[in-house]
């Protein structure tokens, strides 16, 4: 099975939200080609893998025009789409874009919390490089480490009650690795669990979270700090200590079921199924 990955230009290894988007990506075999400068030959491969909604359609310029041509040149040839749709939760799975593929892993329901209807797809959970977001244990601090706007309001209250951080890279990495738990918030859009919930477990960092949808895909409810007000929150932090098991816990769960690895794997058998 010959595989193509299709990856934007604007997505590049130093960036954050490369790892958690096509950090799983890496670790499949294949050909890689950059969208913006796409010209490989399609007959010489089996399956690509597409790029989510927002790479494509981001602007309504010729450029993009011009990748949106480019897709539908892809869904009209024989082979497998395989769609990787990372950002599903601002839009619906009705929008014309999905027509046409062959298979869709996806991460989040729609905007009107469905899942995609009469095109095969799965939930695919999300994933972390567990040599790179390497543990410590016994850290005493807690983290706060997001971006934080109008949009995200509980953020903006949680912000008031610790300080908040916006480390990027090995910095960032650096800061879970010291501190024993991390305060984790679901989506205003859909309340359903985040992928920073693998990056700090595999860091050996408790996780602190408001509820937050299908969090049990991921880890038992009872390894999770969880709190429904700041007030809540508020004592959580004033009494925090760190419980080194809990913290070797969550690192052997990522290590054994959330590592890139294996959900390469698994992305690899479902494939097979469809070819």
């Amino acid at each position: 099975m010959k595989i193509l990955k299709i990856y934007p230009q604007r997505d590049q290894p130093k960036r954050y939200n490369y790892h958690i988007n096509y950090g799983v990506w890496d670790d499949i075999p294949g050909d890689s080609a950059i969208l913006e400068k796409f010209n490989s030959n399609l007959n010489n491969y089996d399956v690509i893998f597409i790029p989510m909604f927002s790479r494509w359609q981001r602007h309504l310029s010729n450029r993009w025009r011009g990748h949106y041509n480019l897709l539908n040149k892809i869904k009209e040839h024989k082979i497998k789409t395989i769609l990787f749709d990372n950002d599903s939760c601002y839009r619906s799975f009705n929008d014309k874009f999905y027509i046409g593929f062959d298979y869709i892993f996806y991460r989040d329901l729609d905007k009107n919390r469905e899942q995609p209807k009469n095109i095969n797809s799965s939930r695919l959970l999300w994933s972390v490089d567990t040599n790179l977001y390497l543990p410590k244990y016994g850290g005493r601090d807690i983290l706060f480490n997001c971006s934080v706007s109008s949009s995200y309001t509980l953020r903006k209250k949680i912000a008031k009650v610790i300080k908040k951080t916006n480390h990027n890279g090995s910095k960032y990495i650096e800061e879970l690795q010291n501190s024993g738990a991390a305060i984790h918030t679901n989506s205003p859009i859909q309340p359903m669990v985040r992928a920073k919930i693998l990056e700090f477990a595999s860091c050996g960092t408790q996780i602190i979270s408001n509820k937050s949808d299908y969090m049990e895909l991921y880890f038992p409810h009872e390894l999770i700090i969880y709190f429904n007000t700041i007030d809540e929150l508020k004592n959580i932090i004033e009494n925090f200590k760190s419980n080194i098991e809990i913290q070797k816990e969550l690192r052997n769960i990522v290590e054994t079921k959330h590592d890139n690895k294996i959900r390469a794997k698994e992305i690899l058998n479902k494939i097979k199924e469809i070819i």
